[in-house]
């Protein structure tokens, strides 16, 4: 297949960009995760190997195989490495990058191997050997790699024997790289893999998977079988170990979007939260270790003594009434402060769009909820960018008893909450929309003007969609969806039921093809059962008719009324049993 001239460059655009570090940081604190994040896709990936999408091009965690290499505030260096045939001149970086799209995970290599070849007669070549473990805790095998005989042969790909179609995988080479011939400078080669984990019992999008990763890196071989090892050099590295048992782990995370709970009342800004709407509402955990944000990074400004040690979790939910939309964090910051040789503060920095538009660099609309004074005991400033219209949001925060801001001789403080209202109309959204934003939770610890030691203090943002929304910091960045929800689209009033009236969650969720809903009614009902968008219109009804007391399973194919496939998305099932509503949602993906 022949590619655009753009294409053919796109291997050394991608290694030029991911090789810089924009931000220091200690090699030890990159060596060896014991986990990586994959952030969800935008949409599912195109696996040609060529790497072209977008997706691949934002800045999210991933692996570099390199023994050379220092990595940076996005890149981790893999467990161990053997060099099995010396000596090793063609130091290669393989970088692995993950991402997911459902249960779909993606991986993609890209590599600047001057010698792509495979290793003497052995099933062994250039790319990767990787173990995952399934739901059930077996052990299987994928492998996505140079290892077939011939002149200039394409990847071969192999997935384990009983577990055939859960996945496939593809490269693209530059013109300059010939397979199996050592007279030959190679220019590397990309490649792409998925493999679907609902195949390996894995029902949840958001899940943590056991893996190991090994990069095979032979040069100088011509893939002939009985050449002997001699004939060029050998070089692996892997992430876990190198044929087990020890794993790391896939935390595939990152919900793309999130359903605001749609409320009749207003909120008494306060930053309590003591609302009762609070309860319930979708939301997501932001921090270091969870599955449900996109990303962050640990700041040490140059010192390679720093260590980051209260690494804070922020919950941030969502409501909204109307165009209305609530949003409210809770933190367990045990240092709530001010960087004090600097702007950058504890609290909430939100990036808006407008309906439909993505910002330029001169109209980025901040939203910043965050502790700017540096004054002890103060509590949040509210700013807004020029570029967000007057009186689009507003927000206030609350300290706790046992929080004294902008300072550290109190002992640890009791974190803090915010709430903050965005009038969504004011960019053009309203209800039943999908506002497009990104949320990013600084984290400052120690800071304060009292006792700032650069050896001590820290600071580690971290966010659901991107640290930075516009042009000029991020090419390709990420903005999350909150959904203003109908009534249809979120309210889930359990309450209305007797005990005895059951509507069970669907199995399998998220699907593929189809899905069953099963529920239990205590009496002879007239029942309905209705499938919502998540706009909350009606797309397909399965049931409508009475019903004798007792258990009901239904299968819905997801088709609308017409017979027409919808697309993947969120969806509602909602029960109607006499005068009685209940619903839950379920997630189709394809």
């Amino acid at each position: 297949m022949k590619y655009p001239a753009k294409v053919t460059v796109l291997l050394v655009v991608v290694l030029m960009i991911f090789s810089s570090a924009v931000f220091s940081a200690k090699k030890d604190h990159h060596a060896d995760p014991p986990y990586i994040l994959v952030t969800s896709a935008e949409k599912p990936i195109n696996v040609d190997g060529v790497l072209d999408e977008t997706d691949w091009q934002r800045r999210f965690d991933y692996l570099v195989y390199d023994v050379r290499y220092i990595t940076g505030d996005v890149e981790y260096s893999p467990t161990g490495d053997v060099l099995v045939q010396p000596p090793y001149n063609d130091t290669t970086t393989t970088y692995v990058k993950f991402l997911h799209y459902g249960t779909d995970l993606y991986i993609a290599l890209i590599s600047n191997d001057k010698s792509v070849c495979r290793f003497d007669g052995s099933w062994e070549g250039d790319g990767l050997f990787m173990k995952v473990q399934t739901a059930s805790g077996e052990v299987v095998e994928y492998k996505l790699y140079f290892n077939l005989t011939g002149t200039d042969p394409d990847i071969h790909f192999e997935e384990p024997g009983n577990y055939p179609g859960s996945g496939y995988g593809a490269a693209w080479k530059p013109s300059k790289t010939v397979v199996n011939d050592p007279t030959n400078v190679d220019s590397g080669y990309t490649a792409e893999m998925v493999i679907h984990l609902d195949q390996l019992g894995y029902t949840d999008p958001v899940c943590e998977v056991p893996v190991l990763i090994n990069i095979f890196d032979p040069d100088g071989y011509t893939g002939a079988d009985g050449e002997g090892w001699d004939a060029g050099q050998y070089h692996k590295m892997w992430w876990g170990s190198e044929w087990g048992p020890e794993m790391r782990i896939l935390k595939l995370g990152d919900p793309p979007y999130k359903i605001a709970k749609k409320v009749s009342e207003d909120i008494t800004l306060d930053g309590k939260l003591d609302e009762g709407f609070w309860d319930g509402a979708d939301s997501v955990v932001i921090g270091e270790g969870s599955l449900l944000y996109t990303g962050g990074f640990y700041m040490q400004w140059g010192d390679t003594l720093n260590e980051y040690e209260d690494k804070s979790l922020a919950v941030v939910k969502f409501a909204h009434k109307g165009a209305d939309l609530y949003i409210g964090v809770v933190s367990n910051d045990s240092s709530v402060c001010k960087w004090s040789p600097g702007w950058e503060a504890d609290g909430l920095f939100l990036w808006m769009t407008n309906k439909g538009e993505i910002p330029e660099p001169s109209e980025r609309k901040e939203i910043k909820a965050m502790y700017f004074t540096g004054n002890e005991g103060d509590g949040i400033s509210f700013e807004l960018s020029a570029a967000v219209p007057t009186g689009g949001a507003e927000g206030v925060s609350y300290e706790p008893e046992g929080t004294v801001t902008h300072t550290e001789s109190n002992g640890p403080d009791a974190g803090y909450s915010l709430e903050v209202v965005v009038h969504t109309d004011y960019f053009g959204y309203s209800e039943g929309d999908t506002v497009m934003l990104s949320v990013v939770i600084w984290d400052i610890d120690y800071a304060s003007s009292d006792a700032y030691d650069a050896h001590v203090s820290d600071y580690a943002p971290h966010w659901w969609g991107t640290q930075w929304c516009d042009k000029n910091f991020e090419k390709y960045f990420m903005y999350r969806g909150v959904i203003l929800s109908t009534e249809v689209g979120i309210e889930e009033d359990n309450s209305k039921f007797a005990d005895a009236v059951r509507l069970y969650r669907n199995y399998p969720n998220p699907f593929n093809a189809s899905t069953n809903i099963s529920f239990e009614i205590p009496t002879r009902e007239k029942v309905t059962l209705a499938i919502y968008n998540a706009l909350g219109v009606k797309i397909a009804t399965i049931c409508d008719d009475y019903l004798n007391q007792g258990y009901h399973e239904y299968r819905w194919d997801g088709k609308d009324r017409s017979g027409k496939p919808v697309p993947s998305g969120i969806y509602f099932y909602k029960l109607t049993v006499g005068d009685k509503s209940r619903i839950n949602k379920m997630v189709l993906l394809k």
